[in-house]
């Protein structure tokens, strides 16, 4: 276990070099055998991510693992077999889960991702409690991020309901954000789980969001969207949703908001639309047929949820995660680094990505990138992975 740990200390998560790790050697112990060689012989590794494998402590590892422990969560790792099935065939596995609750069975589950604005409307707020309650009532379970807005609302109803739901943090387990979440947080690894891949301590940094988003929409059959502006991290989710193979829900709402416009514009790309549960559900009939009880469906109402309360302490100066738009280059910018710059957005994408969408050599790539960090208009993530800034 400490190996993977240390694996995730290393490379941070997010890394796609776990998904060779394991193609490869199997297990992270076998691969920090290749440590004591400086990892020379390893290909998929550049020099500065050998030079972090080398540079990071085994026994830190080791002290993280016991302080988890301690705290009472567990840790799960791809040589597990508790470790759900649903992130061995994603792009860049988690190396490490750290659990607050239970997650077996969640490969046999129907689970739904429920994803939205933090500062939605009070319509956005209502419908996301109707799914989440009607979803849980009929058996599926709520996976959202227990952020502000959307998420909350998704998560309170499913727990109103006496449904299972999993929460996927940007956060080290021990960080309850937003603080006025902190009931809800309690509860949920009594119905289901509180996960995350960063380190007991890890603060709600906002890079740390389009990481941990691809966690839900893996860890789902589908992905709704409630409401979300067309940089938001909803539609992030969406895009992981679609890389990796699931469905892509979409509520209707105003034209007249700009709340309503990723959702439109997923419902324009061929996003299913949803006016409830019976709407998601309807896909999964027949697969899952065991896991959904049908005769829920004619007693389940739009359940009313009030406006979010505030918590009495100060708010953060400003949010955690930060939308960008995207910058226009200089005049003079270099065509060939144009290019390059246009392959990209707010969802942090691997080099070797990048290389495959432009068809370009990965020098030229890697060289315009640099150019594009300096100019301030291109952040480096982990695993070498790249978004606008």
């Amino acid at each position: 276990m400490e190996f993977w740990i240390w694996l995730s200390n290393a490379l941070g998560p997010g890394s796609p070099r776990v998904n060779d790790v394991v193609a490869c050697f199997e297990t992270a112990e076998h691969f920090y055998a290749e440590k004591k060689n400086g990892f020379r012989q390893i290909d998929f590794l550049t020099q500065a991510e050998k030079k972090k494998l080398c540079d990071a402590s085994l026994s830190d590892a080791l002290r993280l693992k016991e302080k988890t422990l301690d705290h009472g969560y567990r840790i799960l790792t791809p040589d597990q077999k508790e470790y759900p099935n649903r992130l061995r065939n994603i792009y860049a596995m988690p190396a490490v889960l750290y659990v607050d609750g239970e997650l077996e069975g969640m490969d046999q589950n129907v689970a739904v991702a429920i994803v939205g604005a933090r500062k939605c409307s009070d319509y956005g707020r209502t419908v996301a409690a109707q799914l989440g309650f009607q979803l849980a009532r009929m058996g599926a379970v709520v996976v959202t991020g227990m952020a502000r807005g959307i998420d909350g609302a998704a998560h309170e109803a499913a727990l109103r309901a006496g449904g299972s739901t999993v929460a996927v943090l940007g956060c080290g387990l021990d960080i309850v954000y937003p603080p006025e979440h902190t009931a809800i947080r309690r509860e949920i690894p009594k119905r289901g789980a509180v996960i995350s891949e960063f380190a007991l301590g890890e603060k709600p940094e906002g890079f740390h969001f389009p990481i941990r988003n691809r966690l839900m929409s893996a860890l789902s059959l589908g992905v709704v969207v409630v409401e979300g502006e067309l940089t938001s991290g909803s539609l992030i989710t969406a895009n992981y949703a679609l890389e990796q193979g699931k469905d892509v829900f979409a509520v209707p709402g105003s034209v007249l908001s700009g709340l309503s416009k990723g959702p439109f514009r997923l419902l324009q790309a061929g996003a299913i639309p949803v006016s409830c549960a019976n709407d998601i559900l309807e896909e999964y009939r027949y697969r899952y047929a065991a896991k959904i009880d049908w005769r829920q469906d004619s007693a389940l109402q739009i359940q009313p949820v009030a406006p979010e309360k505030k918590a009495p302490v100060r708010q953060d100066p400003a949010p955690v995660v930060l939308i960008r738009e995207k910058r226009p280059l200089p005049a003079d910018a270099d065509a060939g680094v144009r290019e390059i710059y246009e392959v990209l957005s707010e969802i942090p994408v691997n080099v070797d990505e990048i290389v495959a969408r432009t068809q370009k050599n990965p020098a030229e790539v890697l060289t315009a990138l640099s150019e594009l960090e300096i100019m301030g208009f291109v952040s480096a993530n982990a695993g070498k992975r790249f978004c606008i800034s």
